[in-house]
């Protein structure tokens, strides 16, 4: 799950694609942090290891699987409100910049999008204000 600072029209051509979308507002509740950062290095043919990256150091990352999430270990997660969307061929998603959003599919599919920036306007400000409170709750 990741969120974008592009607003995003996502058509799908044929198939189908699965959407689980969190509002913003949802930030307090979805565990937002950062992390060190990894790379898969190959130990023997086929095989491979994850192993840090100190030279891009720390990434933003959510540690939660949106489909089967662990409430025992995220358990202010249960006051999210997830949409779940499935986008068909033919059919059209707009996905608002600053939206968390996880996608799946489950079937062959073609799909396209378009990404246009967003205005960092108030919304921008609003969602800074938001992800600074949310920061000092959790310290708290």
């Amino acid at each position: 799950m990741h969120k974008d600072h592009y607003e995003n029209l996502y058509c799908v051509i044929s198939g189908r694609k699965h959407f689980i979308l969190l509002p913003p507002t949802d930030l307090p509740f979805i565990p937002y942090g950062t992390y060190p950062a990894a790379k898969y290095k190959e130990v023997s043919p086929g095989n491979f290891e994850m192993i840090d990256d100190p030279e891009v150091g720390q990434l933003p990352w959510i540690p939660i699987d949106p489909q089967e999430p662990d409430l025992n270990k995220w358990p202010s997660y249960s006051k999210a409100k997830p949409l779940h969307v499935t986008v068909n061929a033919g059919e059209m998603l707009y996905l608002p910049s600053l939206w968390f959003h996880h996608v799946r599919q489950d079937q062959a599919t073609i799909a396209v999008n378009f990404w246009y920036d967003m205005e960092y306007d108030i919304k921008y400000n609003y969602f800074k204000f938001l992800e600074n409170i949310a920061a000092v709750d959790k310290k708290s």
